[in-house]
């Protein structure tokens, strides 16, 4: 079949075509065949150029219409002929395709998957049901928070909101309704002019549980978010300068009615503490999470050095300085 289809070929029915085929098949088999005769007298002994010379044509012939019709046909028509390797975006050394690599988030889960969260047990006053549906309520905040696309896109704390109790919603409203600031900062991931990449930050951390008061249950909630941003060629030197971290310590109160009102009844906010590092210092400053390379008023490499294990891991106490001290 294939040598059916190759004497049918177009460019070998065009006659023009195969006389010069022919004549740069004879010249290149003609001064072959010198060079065999050459090396074959060096030997003592001569080869015949009949059935060589044959065999030389039809190769050639052969080659030339394969490099013909190769010339003649586009990159894509020809599966992986002609194709530049499909290299990932590098900015500065930073690949945009895989922007965890090379940094303490590389092996972390992406998103809420990231943070433990242990079997329902009783509590208190709380049953191993209540238990699972205060961690329940608990990740929903923390993705609310930290993952949201509301928060994440527009400042939107409108999420957020919703899972907390009345009056806990009435207090905390003006502050997760305002514009960028710090105490909204405080709250909700917000991101200024600097965009995320098209990727899920990556978490690691976990949640456990503690009696609080009467009709109280404590979950505290230790984790560690990392986030990737866009950047522009020449503006990352490293994967450190466009993935910060942002370390979170903080207890949420689940309350019951009775004995509390039905208005006080659901989540609250307790006692919280937070860690920023490989961030711009000038945005954090007002609330805002930008990536290292974004800062203007000092260097990349002006960072206060801290213990990067301590840093991220939850089961470690907070640093003590702060990156923009």
């Amino acid at each position: 079949m294939e040598d059916r289809r190759l004497e049918t070929h177009p460019d070998l029915m065009d006659p023009d075509w195969r006389k010069h085929a022919e004549v740069d098949a004879w010249l290149g088999a003609k001064k072959d065949i010198k060079k065999r005769r050459k090396q074959a007298s060096r030997r003592g002994f001569r080869v015949s150029g009949g059935p060589v010379l044959v065999l030389a044509l039809i190769v050639l012939v052969v080659a030339a219409v394969v490099v013909h019709r190769v010339q003649g046909r586009g990159v894509n028509d020809v599966p992986g002929f002609g194709q530049p390797p499909k290299a990932a975006p590098v900015s500065g050394g930073v690949d945009l395709n895989r922007p965890y690599d090379r940094t303490p988030a590389a092996y972390w889960r992406e998103g809420i998957a990231g943070i433990v969260v242990p079997p329902g047990k009783a509590v208190g006053d709380f049953t191993a049901e209540e238990v699972d549906a205060a961690y329940r309520t608990v990740t929903q905040a923390v993705t609310a928070a930290r993952l949201g696309s509301r928060a994440l896109q527009h400042a939107d704390g409108s999420e957020l909101l919703r899972l907390l109790a009345p009056n806990e919603r009435v207090r905390l409203e003006p502050a997760l309704t305002s514009a960028l600031t710090v105490e909204k900062g405080k709250y909700l991931t917000l991101v200024g002019p600097n965009r995320l990449l098209q990727v899920l930050p990556r978490m690691t951390g976990f949640l456990t549980a503690k009696p609080g008061d009467k009709g109280e249950l404590v979950v505290h909630a230790s984790y560690t978010t990392a986030y990737a941003f866009d950047a522009h060629p020449g503006e990352a030197r490293s994967p450190s300068d466009i993935v910060p971290f942002v370390r979170d310590e903080q207890d949420y109160v689940i309350r019951k009615a009775p004995p509390f009102e039905k208005a006080d009844a659901g989540l609250s906010f307790g006692e919280g503490a937070g860690y920023h590092s490989h961030m711009a210092c000038d945005a954090i400053k007002t609330g805002i999470l930008a990536p290292q390379y974004a800062d203007k008023s000092k260097p990349v490499d002006g960072a206060i050095a801290v213990d990067e294990a301590d840093t991220y891991d939850p089961t470690k106490p907070l640093p003590s300085t702060g990156n923009c001290e």
